[in-house]
């Protein structure tokens, strides 16, 4: 419990350092740190996705009530679900490097 707390202040502090340097300096550096947690976050949803729908079946899951209402596979469901979440996650980060691409000019 406490290495989690250090932890978490840790990471609040870099932040705090990413943000002050961003205001009294050039260094643009805090747009790229939050695009690589948002990033880390969409992965990790789409890791969770496979983990929980794809590669093993938990039976209290959304998936599994879809695939009874459609007599489909929860495992569809999964895939489905997997797909829309790295079409949105691939569209995010494109369009956050375009807005970071276009606020350098």
């Amino acid at each position: 419990l406490e290495f989690r707390r250090v932890l978490s202040v840790g990471f609040m502090l870099l932040i705090a350092g990413f943000w002050a340097c961003q205001i009294l300096t050039p260094f643009k550096g805090l747009e790229y740190i939050i695009l690589f947690m948002g990033t880390m976050s969409g992965w990790f949803s789409v890791y969770d996705i496979y983990d929980d729908l794809i590669s093993r079946r938990v039976n209290g899951s959304d998936a599994v009530k879809f695939a009874e209402m459609t007599h489909t596979s929860s495992r569809c469901w999964g895939v489905i679900w997997a797909c829309i979440s790295l079409f949105f996650m691939t569209a995010g980060v494109y369009l956050a490097l375009v807005v970071l691409s276009l606020n350098t000019q």
